[in-house]
């Protein structure tokens, strides 16, 4: 860090399969390690990509998926799938949306698609970590995209439809407790 900026440190963009997200993941994580970042940020950073590759891989029934991810004196992480959506994996489930953005908000307050007894704390917990960051997340699927910044959500309708999920977090590189976040 100079002068309170940091260098451009990483960049990386791919398609990955489906089926290598966990190998990916592993070759990620061994770079994002190697940056010269506040420890408890590179926590939130590698948190957020398992929590959103896993997200993937139990619900999407995605073929592909478009990881990018950028780090200099801002952090962006992007996980774009070509899955079925939000709603259509709580449908799948039996659980009734009435819409997509009926999906993104159960998605938001930890409901899972896994068993409705369960909670799913990756999307909530990616969303207080970027609130408490002063960060952004976007959430698009379907015909809903959220946009989430530090105490408001902005809900809105898109057209035309989109397939998959998409999910963006960008937010700016600080020093911060991810223990005291996730209590």
């Amino acid at each position: 860090m100079k002068n309170g900026k940091f260098k451009l440190m990483f960049k990386y963009r791919r398609k990955i399969s489906f089926q290598k997200l966990d190998t990916e993941f592993v070759q990620i994580a061994k770079k994002i390690e190697e940056l010269k970042l506040p420890k408890d940020f590179l926590q939130f950073i590698l948190f957020t990509i398992s929590e959103l590759f896993t997200n993937v891989k139990e619900h999407s029934k995605a073929k592909e998926v478009t990881f990018q991810i950028g780090v200099n004196k801002n952090c962006l992480i992007k996980v774009t799938d070509n899955g079925v959506g939000l709603r259509k994996s709580y449908l799948s489930k039996k659980i009734f949306p009435k819409d997509d953005v009926a999906a993104i908000e159960f998605a938001l307050s930890g409901l899972s698609t896994k068993d409705p007894a369960e909670r799913g704390f990756g999307l909530y917990t990616i969303r207080k970590f970027t609130e408490a960051l002063r960060g952004e997340t976007k959430i698009g699927t379907g015909s809903a995209l959220a946009i989430i910044g530090k105490d408001k959500i902005q809900l809105k309708k898109l057209s035309p439809r989109k397939k998959g999920v998409s999910v963006e977090v960008k937010t700016k590189i600080k020093n911060i407790n991810f223990y005291k976040i996730i209590k």
